[in-house]
């Protein structure tokens, strides 16, 4: 091909057609330009094409990572109502005479589940902190997901709070009236996770529970108070992320499917 537009130069050359040379020296420079825009259009569409498959497989590794955390806030939640369970019977207990103390010993156990999240989500992680964001065009799918870090640290802030008022108030104010030996027997043999743990006493010293004291506790009552409020606000914040990550989802479905 060269070679043919090479001789046509030559032999207008040679026969003085000089202004026949020039309009087809125009001609040449506009096919050359041509070609450059042709190729550079085909490079653009198929750099397009591998960003958008990887847009969409990114778009898929994230719609999993939701998918996975909505189970475990809907598992945390059922914990959590687990633990307002409890301490909603304590609280029925403390103006009821003649409870028994296996029930008041299985309530008391409900009370000690600390639901936390554990916050592996390895795709949105990686999506930040490799700069993958920024594949994602649309902008409803971008704005959402640029939210949802500061959303789950609300979440665990609280759920750190509500652990560590476990730790520091709650079980030293019930520590004082009651032996968990037997709390902890009860609790591991009345799970409600599916599985449960045999559990033997540790102790046969003739140490009793004084319910009547615990629950006219003043100082038990408001921690036990406080943390029924904790595990409600734990559960609303929970349940409004299950909504944002649906919504993600369905928008991410749309994205793919369009």
């Amino acid at each position: 091909m060269l070679r043919f537009f090479r001789t046509i130069r030559q032999r207008l050359l040679s026969n003085n057609k000089f202004s026949s040379y020039l309009l087809y020296a125009i001609g040449e420079i506009l096919l050359v330009v041509i070609g450059i825009l042709i190729a550079l259009q085909v490079n653009n569409w198929n750099e397009g094409r591998l960003e958008r498959k990887e847009e969409v497989e990114v778009l898929k590794s994230v719609k999993k990572d939701l998918a996975n955390t909505i189970k475990e806030f809907q598992y945390l939640n059922q914990i959590r109502d687990k633990v307002l369970y409890g301490t909603r019977g304590l609280f029925q207990a403390a103006g009821t005479d003649g409870v028994k103390g296996q029930e008041l010993d299985s309530l008391i156990g409900l009370t000690f589940y600390r639901p936390t999240f554990n916050n592996k989500q390895g795709a949105i992680t990686l999506l930040f902190t490799s700069g993958k964001i920024n594949l994602i065009q649309n902008d409803s799918i971008r704005e959402l997901l640029l939210s949802w870090p500061g959303l789950i640290d609300d979440m665990v802030e609280e759920e750190v709070f509500a652990v560590k008022l476990f730790q520091d108030s709650y079980y030293p104010a019930l520590s004082k009236y009651v032996f968990l030996d037997g709390i902890i027997v009860t609790a591991m043999s009345t799970s409600f996770f599916g599985t449960i743990t045999p559990e033997k006493r540790y102790s046969t010293l003739p140490i009793e529970t004084d319910y009547n004291g615990l629950l006219a506790d003043r100082d038990f009552l408001n921690h036990l108070r406080m943390r029924a409020t904790h595990m409600q606000i734990t559960k609303g914040e929970t349940h409004d992320m299950i909504l944002h990550a649906n919504g993600i989802i369905a928008l991410i479905d749309e994205e793919i499917g369009r």
